[in-house]
């Protein structure tokens, strides 16, 4: 159900405020965690993170220090919050609304040089069907053609999660009217990936992320019903797909409940967008930030693209206040990702008052 109550924008609740930051850092910080454990099988995870699971830190890092973990420092996000930040500075650069130029624009403005504040030489982690799209001629001309492109030549098959995981801020911003958050979803996922499954994998996120926001689905305690989140999450993000196979299989990642089962190292499909969105939704359905966040990890895969969706999701849930201290404090660039969230109109709005 849509809901267009300006209240919310005008003056967002401490609540909501809480986990509107749970949300943003939560992403952050399990692609931050996340990295010490990206591409390794479950098993490699394990045997190196399993003894210091319990009280795992960005320093944990150095226990697998090879040729694709060193070119992030410890603390340090890689692309998938890079991207999320992209989206933000774009909806405020433009007055809150989505221009896909604009964000099409900042996006391979970094794909080049990253964020040059942060000493970055390059987009650093972008993944191979988001470097072809922005590589596409008259890309900035027009990107849904672009991708659509790509998409259609490599036989319709490729659908990769490079668009749900920078899309937290899309739930975020305007959570108050879920159609909105919905139509925003579908278009600036169509900037870099065209396909039906990319699609439904935004909204069910973008859209999980905003009911939340809007305080629906919740017990006589206050505490959210997360099968009903995810009926809702699932009624918009189906209508992106055409046949009863394809919503059966999009409904079994909303709904799985042992991880293990989503297979998230499984060879040459780490990338699906429905094992992020899984393993996203699979960590909203548990409640302890910290425990489903190494677990996350502790699977292997794309795991800082798995941990950062299901940071946004559980954060959202969870609030700020329940995100682990160190993993908050000791985020490499924390003071710079402070001055990106601030300039956020919901954010600033109640930092001002």
């Amino acid at each position: 159900m849509a809901t267009d109550d300006n209240k919310h924008h005008e003056q967002p609740s401490p609540e909501v405020m809480d986990r509107i930051l749970g949300t943003l850092y939560g992403g952050c910080i399990g692609d931050a965690i996340g990295i010490l454990s990206e591409f390794l099988t479950k098993e490699e995870a394990k045997e190196h993170y399993g003894p210091v699971a319990k009280k795992l830190e960005y320093s944990h890092k150095s226990l697998v220090d090879d040729d694709h973990r060193i070119r992030w420092e410890e603390g340090d996000w890689t692309d998938d919050s890079d991207q999320m930040v992209l989206i933000m500075r774009s909806l405020v650069d433009c007055d809150g609304k989505v221009d896909l130029s604009d964000f099409a624009g900042k996006l391979t403005n970094w794909v080049k040089y990253g964020y040059k504040e942060l000493k970055d030489w390059c987009g650093l982690g972008i993944g191979t069907l988001t470097a072809k799209v922005t590589a596409y001629p008259d890309y900035l001309k027009d990107p849904e053609e672009a991708a659509r492109a790509i998409w259609e030549h490599q036989g319709k098959q490729v659908a990769s999660n490079g668009a749900v995981m920078r899309t937290s801020i899309v739930g975020v911003h305007n959570y108050w009217n879920t159609d909105e958050v919905v139509k925003n979803a579908i278009e600036i996922t169509k900037t870099t990936h065209y396909d039906p499954r990319c699609q439904a994998s935004s909204v069910a996120v973008s859209v999980a992320i905003a009911t939340m926001l809007q305080g629906n689905h919740r017990d006589k305690k206050g505490h959210f019903k997360v099968k009903d989140v995810i009926n809702e999450a699932y009624e918009h993000a189906s209508k992106c797909l055409e046949t009863d196979e394809e919503k059966k299989d999009l409904l079994f990642y909303l709904e799985c409940e042992k991880i293990k089962e989503l297979n998230l190292d499984e060879s040459k499909k780490i990338g699906y967008t429905y094992k992020t969105m899984g393993a996203g939704f699979w960590a909203l359905k548990q409640s302890n930030f910290r425990k489903a966040i190494t677990k996350v990890m502790l699977q292997g895969g794309d795991a800082d693209t798995n941990a950062c969706v299901g940071g946004g999701l559980l954060g959202c849930k969870l609030g700020m206040s329940a995100l682990p201290e160190s993993w908050v404090t000791k985020l490499l660039h924390k003071e710079w990702l402070d001055n990106e969230f601030k300039r956020n109109r919901a954010i600033k709005k109640v930092r001002e008052k």
